[in-house]
């Protein structure tokens, strides 16, 4: 998928796939990812936490972010598309 850059969007759009869970199992506090956000844009957040996993449901995975100065909030997985919910990885 192409997707404006959030923060300069003179630019051209950029291409991006999206994050599957064992990705997002790897992920670790402080890591900065890329985020589909409300306005259609790619943003980065920052890993606020270590990824919470479950063992009766392994595909099932909540991420905890930071966004700016005081927005926080928690992604999860999409287990029937074997997929995270907004985050995306840049080609």
């Amino acid at each position: 998928m192409k997707l404006l850059n959030g923060y300069d969007r003179k630019r051209a759009p950029e291409e991006y796939r999206p994050m599957t869970i064992e990705e997002a199992k790897a992920l670790r506090y402080g890591d900065h990812v890329s985020c589909i956000a409300n306005d259609g844009t790619a943003r980065r957040l920052k890993v606020n936490g270590a990824p919470r996993t479950w063992k009766r449901d392994p595909l099932r995975v909540e991420i905890p972010f930071k966004y700016g100065m005081y927005e926080y909030g928690t992604l999860r997985s999409m287990p029937d598309d074997g997929i995270m919910e907004r985050l995306i990885v840049k080609l």
